[in-house]
């Protein structure tokens, strides 16, 4: 998110703020792009606790229902802290023996969830505000930090 403050935000912007948030490899603060997703969520009429029926999908996306599930590929996550097990060593071989496979179906994983969240957001949009864009300065001006904030933990 190395961005100008002339750079234009449009739908799809808060659509990527939202796949941002769930991304559990990201680099940036939740409450940075919570902050982003909100000020966003304004441009379009969906601010939470308005009277459009549709800024309710973002209040559940956000605060439940969003909170996509880790992807397990093999079965004990954990296996490895279970000293002496069998199962510690079938998931070192067989993870190392299918890194690539593992990694793949991760990567599909993580395409079709964008893809749910990208659909659900534009359908959520009256088709009026679709078009709706901001300038990033805009945002700036109203809270949001000109550097995104990287979580360091």
């Amino acid at each position: 998110m190395n961005e100008s403050p002339d750079q234009i935000l449009n739908s799809y912007s808060l659509a990527e703020a939202i796949i941002e948030f769930f991304n559990e490899d990201s680099q940036y603060d939740n409450d940075y792009l919570l902050l982003r997703i909100n000020l966003l969520r304004s441009v379009f009429g969906l601010e939470s606790g308005s009277d459009n029926e549709n800024a309710r999908i973002f209040d559940e996306l956000l605060f439940g229902y969003g909170q996509l599930p880790t992807l397990r590929i093999l079965p004990f996550d954990g296996a490895l802290e279970i000293p002496s097990s069998i199962d510690s060593d079938a998931h070192m071989t067989i993870g190392k023996q299918f890194k690539n496979e593992i990694d793949l179906i991760k990567e599909n994983f993580r395409k079709v969830q964008a893809s749910y969240i990208t659909h659900l957001v534009i359908h959520s949009i009256d088709i009026k505000n679709r078009n709706n864009t901001v300038r990033l300065a805009e945002l700036i001006n109203n809270g949001l930090p000109v550097t995104p904030v990287i979580d360091t933990e």
